[in-house]
This record gives C-alpha cells, sequence and structure tokens, in this order.
C-alpha cells in the first residue's frame, strides 16, 4: 500500500500521523464534521508539547443525541437560517457532544482546562461555515525546519476521518496525505471557507458564551466538592425519606396472623416515597421475602381503590377468600379494590372505562411477563395503567437484555420526560444500552467462532472499543459489568429489591431472617444420553436453532430480508417493525428448542407442522407473488 495511505492500521495510524506532523508545524488548519472532545483527547499531548503552535478549527456541521450516541447532523433549514440561528445551533451542538458519557474521566477535565486556555490566549480559533459541509480536511504549515525537510509549504490530509478517537485511531478509515502537490489549491479552499464563516471565538462574547457553556452546563463545569456532597445527600435523604406508617394497619396484620418484618415495613415506607415522586415503583424482592404482603401494606396506606392483575393461580377462592390475592384483600380490608386475570385485559379495559374513574393504583403480579412492548396484552396494560399509580412485582425484572426493564418502566414513566436521568431522555439512553449489551453478547460469544460471526464479532469489537482486533475477553467482561452498574444506576430510584444475603448482612434484619422459608439449591438432573445423542442434541440446540443458526424463520421476518441495514441505522418505525417480527421470529426458534427438550417425538411433529407451514406459505408466494406478512 502506498505510504502516504492512512487507514489506521496498527503502525498506521491517522493519530501517529498528525501528532508527528504536528512536531514540526507552526499553524494547524482543521476542516472537520464537528470538533469533538475525544478527538481533541488523542492530540492532546502533541499540541501541549508546542506552545508557539496555532490552531485554526472550521466546524461543518452540527450534531444530536440518537440513541444515546452522539452524531452529526445536517439540518435541512441551515442554508436559510440567519447567522443567530446558526451559532445558537452550534452552542446546541457542543453542549450535547459533551454529554458523551465516555468523556467523563479525570484526564478529560484536565485537557479541557487547556482548551479553555487555547481559546483564551486566542491560540485556538473557532468558526462555523455558513452551508454544512461534510469534508475533513487538515492542513499543517510547517515551520521552517520542516519546509527545509519535504521542500514545501506544508502538508495536507483528507480523506474519512473526522476529529474523533474512531477517526484518527479507533476504526478503520481511509485517508491520503499530500505534500507535494494541490497544497496551495487546498488551503485556498479552506481560506475561502474560513472567510465566509460565522467567528466564534474571535468575538469575546461568543467566546466567554463558549467557556461559560462548557464550564456550567456540560460534564466539565466545575463543582466544588462540597456542593456535590449536599446534592447527593439531599437526593438519597429525600428518596429514603421514612414515611410514617399508620400503626392500626400494623396492628391488623397481628391480629390477622401477620409477623411484622422491619424490612417489610421500610419498603413499604420507601415505596410510598417512590410512588410519589415517579407515580410508580418495581417490588423485585426474591422469591419468599414477601412481595404480595408488601403490596397489600402498601395498598392499605394509600387508601382509595385499585386493582390486582395476576395470572389466574393467583387469584385464589372468592368464596373462601383463604388463598391468593383474595385472602391478601380480604387480611387487609382492601374491599373496594379488584382483581382480574391477566388474560382478561380487554375486559379490564371495558370494566375501568365503566366503573374505574375512581381506581387510582393498579398491581401487576409476576409483571415480568409485560417484558415485551410489542405485544397486544402489553399495549392494553400501558392503556390500563396510563394515569394511575403503578406498582409492578417481580422476582426476575431483568429476563433477557435491557429492553425487558425498559418496558416495565414505561408503564408509569413517560420516557421523554423521565426525571430519572438528567437529560430526560430515557428512551435514548435504553435504546443505547440495549444496543450495547446485545453487540457485547454477540463479541462474548463469538469472538472465536471463525468465519463471519467472528468477523461481525470483531466489527463489534471495534465499534465499542475504537480498537482494532484481537478482541480482549476481558476488556468486554468489563464492558459488560460497567454497563450494568449504569443500569442499576439509572433503576435504583424506582426499584425496591433484597435477596436473603442482604438481609443477613443488615444487622437489625439479620434477627428477623431466621424465620423466614429458606429457598433449597437446584438439583441438576441429566438425561442419559449416548454420545451420539449428545452430539444430536448439541447441533440441533446449537447449529440449527440457535442465535444466526440455520433456522431462518424467513416468513416470519421479511422486513429483515427487505431492508438489509445495519439495525442500529432504523427509523422508530423501522425498528419496531424489525423488532416485532424478530420478537415473533425468536419465539418461534425457541418453541422448537422447547419441545426438542420435551421430547423426540414431540419434536418431530413440531418440525412436521413447520414444514406443513412453510409449504402453504410458499405455495401462496408462488400463487400471489405475495409475503404473507406483507
Amino acid at each position: 500500500m502506498a505510504r502516504n495511505f492512512i487507514t489506521n492500521a496498527p503502525q498506521r495510524s491517522l493519530k501517529g500521523r498528525i501528532q508527528t506532523l504536528i512536531r514540526y508545524s507552526r499553524e494547524l488548519k482543521f476542516l472537520v464534521g464537528f470538533f469533538y472532545f475525544s478527538g481533541w483527547q488523542e492530540i492532546y499531548e502533541a499540541l501541549k508539547a508546542r506552545e508557539d503552535l496555532e490552531l485554526k478549527i472550521l466546524v461543518g456541521l452540527d450534531t444530536d443525541l440518537y440513541l444515546g450516541r452522539v452524531l452529526e447532523v445536517v439540518d435541512p433549514k441551515a442554508c436559510t437560517s440567519t447567522q443567530q440561528e446558526l451559532v445558537g445551533r452550534f452552542f446546541a451542538s457542543l453542549r450535547t457532544a459533551l454529554q458523551d458519557e465516555a468523556l467523563d474521566t479525570q484526564e478529560f477535565y484536565e485537557q479541557v482546562s487547556y482548551f479553555l486556555h487555547l481559546l483564551g490566549t486566542g491560540r485556538l480559533q473557532l468558526r462555523k461555515t455558513l452551508d454544512p459541509n461534510h469534508a475533513k480536511l487538515y492542513l499543517f504549515r510547517l515551520d521552517e525546519a520542516g519546509q527545509a525537510l519535504i521542500n514545501a509549504p506544508g502538508r495536507f490530509i483528507t480523506g474519512s476521518s473526522n476529529l474523533t478517537r474512531a477517526g484518527l485511531s479507533g476504526q478503520q478509515e481511509f485517508n491520503v496525505e499530500f505534500g507535494d502537490y494541490g497544497w496551495e489549491d487546498a488551503e485556498a479552499y479552506f481560506d475561502e471557507l474560513w472567510a465566509t464563516a460565522i467567528p466564534l471565538s474571535e468575538l469575546e462574547e461568543r467566546k466567554n458564551q463558549i467557556i461559560r457553556t462548557i464550564r456550567r452546563q456540560t460534564q466539565a463545569a466545575l463543582i466544588a466538592p462540597f456542593e456535590a456532597y449536599a446534592l447527593i445527600l439531599k437526593t438519597y435523604l429525600d428518596l429514603m425519606e421514612q414515611r410514617a406508617l399508620r400503626p392500626q394497619v400494623k396492628q391488623l396484620m397481628v391480629d390477622r396472623g401477620y409477623r411484622v418484618y422491619r424490612y417489610q415495613e421500610e419498603a413499604v415506607q420507601q415505596a410510598l416515597t417512590v410512588l410519589e415522586e415517579y407515580g410508580g415503583v418495581i417490588l423485585a424482592d426474591v422469591v419468599g421475602l414477601g412481595k404480595s404482603i408488601i403490596a397489600s401494606w402498601l395498598a392499605r396506606e394509600r387508601n382509595g381503590r385499585g386493582l390486582i392483575i395476576c395470572p389466574p393461580a393467583l387469584i385464589g377462592d372468592p368464596q373462601t377468600k383463604s388463598t391468593g390475592w383474595y385472602k391478601y384483600l380480604s387480611d387487609f380490608g382492601l374491599n373496594d379494590w379488584d382483581i382480574r386475570s391477566v388474560g382478561e385485559l380487554d375486559k379490564v379495559q371495558e370494566y375501568l372505562a365503566q366503573y374505574g374513574d375512581d381506581v387510582t393504583t393498579i398491581v401487576v403480579d409476576e409483571a415480568h411477563r409485560f417484558r415485551n412492548e410489542d405485544t397486544e396484552s402489553y399495549e392494553r396494560l400501558s392503556q390500563i395503567c396510563a394515569n394511575r399509580s403503578v406498582i409492578l412485582l417481580t422476582a426476575t425484572p431483568f429476563n433477557n437484555a435491557p429492553a425487558d426493564i425498559f418496558a416495565l418502566l414505561k408503564l408509569f414513566i413517560p420516557p421523554g420526560k423521565s426525571t430519572l436521568t438528567l437529560d430526560e431522555k430515557l428512551a435514548a439512553r435504553f435504546a443505547h444500552y440495549n444496543s450495547e449489551f446485545r453487540r457485547l453478547s454477540y463479541i462474548l460469544r463469538y469472538h472465536s467462532a471463525g468465519g463471519q460471526k467472528q468477523t461481525r464479532a470483531e466489527k463489534y469489537y471495534t465499534d465499542i472499543f475504537e480498537l482494532p482486533p484481537p478482541i480482549d475477553v476481558v476488556r468486554t467482561q468489563r464492558r459488560v459489568r460497567r454497563l450494568a452498574d449504569e443500569i442499576r444506576a439509572v433503576l435504583e430510584p424506582v426499584v425496591i429489591r433484597r435477596n436473603r444475603l442482604d438481609l443477613k448482612r443488615d444487622p437489625v434484619y439479620a434477627q428477623e431472617i431466621t424465620e423466614l422459608s429458606e429457598v433449597a439449591d437446584p438439583i441438576e438432573l441429566y438425561y442419559g444420553l449416548t454420545p451420539q445423542q449428545s452430539a444430536f442434541y448439541d447441533k440441533v440446540i446449537n447449529e440449527y436453532f440457535g442465535e444466526n443458526g440455520q433456522f431462518r424463520g424467513a416468513i416470519y421476518q421479511p422486513f429483515a430480508y427487505e431492508h438489509r441495514c445495519e439495525v442500529d441505522q432504523l427509523d422508530e418505525e423501522g425498528n419496531f417493525t424489525y423488532q416485532q417480527q424478530r420478537n415473533l421470529y425468536d419465539f418461534m426458534r425457541r418453541l422448537l428448542v422447547k419441545r426438542f427438550e420435551s421430547s423426540f417425538g414431540a419434536f418431530a411433529k413440531s418440525v412436521d407442522n413447520f414444514i406443513r407451514t412453510h409449504s402453504v406459505v410458499l405455495e401462496f408466494i408462488k400463487r400471489t407473488g405475495k409475503y404473507i406478512l406483507d
């Protein structure tokens, strides 16, 4: 490959080349999509070593936050916007770009200070192009020693790389460096754009606004340690505020034969605060700690009418009221509450439409059943919960992906107006979590699988870590743990979850835990398979019906074949259609696996049914020229 081609190969990265050229330059002129601080971090040390260097950065685009990621965007109204409107959008883009959580490091804060120093001294100048410009151009006017080395005034690089960590070193790009050809024309092109561009740092008022924006409205804001401590303490105390519970309710429980546990009492106190703050709460204690008792106690403390939605097996006997939810409603004196089955949500809607004006609270038991948003039952439940307080009971709030818990959150938190996060963009945040979780899972599963699967895993690895292969499994596992911690931090205000170990470690709760039921350790049961049967089993599970196995389920997900694009790049409507059909495909795939694990006979019958269904679909396609799900 020609020496002037820069592809971010291990020994030929744009980062390394820019650092080298900075050492021999006296002026830098960069035309970029936007000024990202992740790129600034890559060249920070080289810039700091040259105190005489001047830098001009010409910004061509705006930025926006999409699915939790900062992206460049072209405003369709930019060409007709006033200069003041363009300046306003630049500052909005600056705030957006600095929301990138990857920047939240000690080094970032130090480097921002140096950036502001260059801005204040005038060595760094920023301008915004009048019209959107997606070009990437890096010009290096060399000092006398540099010019003598190449017998030219400077060098320039152009190509695909933006001024980001990914563009400078983390992902494959294609850039070309020129020195002996086109320098004057390239510099003239930049200078012409610069002359007509909107000054940002040269006007004192705008320069001060840049500094104020960075220092007060971004992650780089200077917060005194005491201010941070006071805010965290206030938030914690507000959340953990202990509401006084009515003593007559405790006495009622004792009269009905219940033991009043301190850990349940404090859960009720905390849940009352959470319900008032967020309109809903997720009670996620492990099995056996009394979620139903906590919910019943909570319902009695709140007063007002309510409705229990639960699986049929948990409803209980309406005549004797000695089992299930009928027993809890009777024991806690919730005489104006009602119970409905999860299989009758259509009837629940009709009931509430006629008689539910004063129903203020909805309790959903086994709420993890509603982790899939793309179902009719979820849509009905969402409408039932609208404008009501919601109490969700589940021992397994997180099943397969972050989307599971997000579906539960949406039952009581409007995603676009969430107070769980500072930026209020809960949907975008969880879409990002889900995308990253899916890719990290793929990396860990196929990092050494070979073939296309490993190639895709390596692509995901580069996209996430901005590093070339080989895949570092330990680094990936650390990222998974960090992602889990981040999700947990978002959920913590609305989720109450304890296990037996948590109770045993608490000096007060530990005295009560000895009286609670214990869940026995699981007992492993093994099928007696011959080596041939075992090999056949593994082949069916992994090669045929594993994720990305030979079973494609094309009739269940035609969207994936009609629209060949990256899932992360789909718009909202396309993503909904893709997920809906993907869920159907996954359901059918899991159904076959369950039938196979049930018995070979059941599996054989299911395969026959699938073959018959596919034959009917194929005949339909041949006869009509249309697909069954079109």
